[in-house]
């Protein structure tokens, strides 16, 4: 696909790269495995800067006021230098603060996810996924109970944004870390990122963190599912582009029988396979994209994407490894990052044979 962009998707794109050059990349990931799951605030800093975070922020509460098409741009990029800073949860997480119903939370909350200073996570997936319900509190408040399980890369985070069954409807509403009556459980995952399990036990939540209520909750936490599977997908993209990159340029410089190898006509055929694969993902990423932003999305499109980016991330990547043939296995070499990348975010909030199953349901239906 020929993802024609305007002036300012472009800057937006580069500026993503040379972030991702400079502060990421196959050092820093090796890095991250030794050492405790977290975050760099000076990255995320650095991505407040840069504009990110505020991407999908209307420009009336100081964001950027762009749409799902300029995220993904630097999604794809953040996937190709392995950054694992939160960049699309606390984007989404904004989004939702900026448009919810919480004066109190627009006013304490949103200048800070902007700015990077605070990291909230979406803890959201599909029903199937929790077992959380809400109950009345005191003032207006609610009563949280229940589990989210596999809540990616949520160590360190200040707070999470919770979709609920309430008594009236579901609900949505932030939960700080440190709330009573919640219990964080967290274990690493292959490329030393982590995923987390949330457990609430009558964590009493005030009126003022309940960013939306039954008549908007539905639509709202429906636009955050989707944006977190399509930006996910992008992530995917970047990262099994960046792969088949490294494979080709193995593919020109080693010799076998006096030759490069990439003259070898089966080796030329597998690495138009995966171009393929690439391609087609980057087709249907930008096209559900552009269908979200412009009012015309459906959860059946994010179902797709997220369903077709795992699926092609995780043969690409092999095929990276196998195109370099021994030294591809070794843990030395860098292209082994990007199939354990690929494997996290592959199976972050579902995996594929998960999404293919929703997307045949929603099409039966």
């Amino acid at each position: 696909m020929e993802l024609l962009l305007n002036d300012e998707q472009k800057i937006l794109r580069d500026s993503a790269a040379r972030f991702a050059e400079r502060k990421a990349g196959p050092k820093a990931a090796r890095v991250q495995r030794t050492t405790e799951a977290g975050y760099d605030r000076a990255i995320m800093g650095e991505a407040a800067e840069s504009g990110w975070l505020g991407i999908l922020v209307p420009e009336s509460a100081d964001g950027l006021g762009l749409g799902l098409t300029e995220l993904a741009l630097v999604l794809e990029q953040a996937g190709r230098g392995l950054v694992t800073a939160p960049v699309l949860a606390t984007a989404v997480s904004a989004r939702a603060v900026a448009e919810g119903d919480s004066a109190d939370l627009r006013d304490n909350i949103l200048p800070g996810l902007i700015a990077g200073k605070s990291i909230v996570l979406p803890a959201m997936g599909d029903v199937t996924s929790h077992t959380l319900k809400a109950a009345d509190g005191k003032n207006g408040g609610l009563t949280l109970s229940g589990q989210m399980a596999a809540v990616p890369n949520a160590a360190g985070a200040d707070g999470f944004i919770l979709g609920l069954h309430g008594p009236k409807g579901d609900v949505l509403a932030y939960v700080p870390a440190n709330a009573q009556g919640l219990k964080a459980t967290t274990r690493r995952t292959v490329d030393g990122g982590s995923l987390t399990t949330l457990a609430l036990s009558n964590a009493a939540i005030p009126a003022g963190q309940i960013i939306a209520g039954p008549n908007r909750a539905p639509a709202l936490g429906a636009a955050m599912y989707e944006s977190m599977l399509v930006g996910t997908g992008a992530e995917l993209l970047g990262v099994m582009g960046r792969a088949l990159d490294i494979a080709l340029d193995y593919l020109k410089v080693r010799k076998q029988f006096d030759r490069p190898i990439g003259s070898f006509q089966a080796l030329q055929h597998r690495a138009v396979d995966e171009y393929i694969e690439v391609e087609t993902t980057r087709s249907l990423v930008f096209e559900a994209c552009a269908a979200i932003d412009a009012g015309r999305g459906h959860t059946a499109m994010a179902h797709a994407v997220k369903a077709k980016a795992s699926a092609s991330a995780l043969a690409v990547c092999k095929a990276a490894i196998q195109l370099h043939g021994a030294i591809g296995f070794t843990d030395e070499h860098d292209i082994g990052l990007y199939l354990k990348r690929a494997m996290a975010l592959s199976s972050a909030y579902g995996n594929g044979s998960f999404h293919r199953a929703r997307l045949a349901q929603g099409l039966v239906v």
